[in-house]
């Protein structure tokens, strides 16, 4: 059961970030500025990064905050999934 969560906590985030940048690549680019950024997030912080650009036009308060604390618990309890 581990196996199953590990892959799909891999390939979920991932393909909703591909997914974003086919649909509007000029928020992308308006909010990563270089693709450095984006690139080390695809790979290392996917969930973070997808709901980061999500949010980051429109500003954040405090649901969105906790939503991006939750990005961040679910990119490190992926990566604990792994192991």
């Amino acid at each position: 059961m581990g196996c199953i969560g590990a892959i799909l906590g891999a390939l979920v985030p991932r393909v909703l970030i591909i997914a974003s940048w086919i649909n509007a690549p000029d928020v992308w680019g308006e909010i990563a500025g270089q693709a450095f950024w984006p690139i080390l997030g695809f790979i290392f912080a996917p969930w973070t990064t997808f709901f980061y650009v999500l949010f980051a036009a429109t500003g954040f308060d405090v649901v969105r905050l906790i939503v991006m604390v939750l990005a961040v618990l679910a990119d490190m309890a992926t990566w604990g999934i792994g192991a």
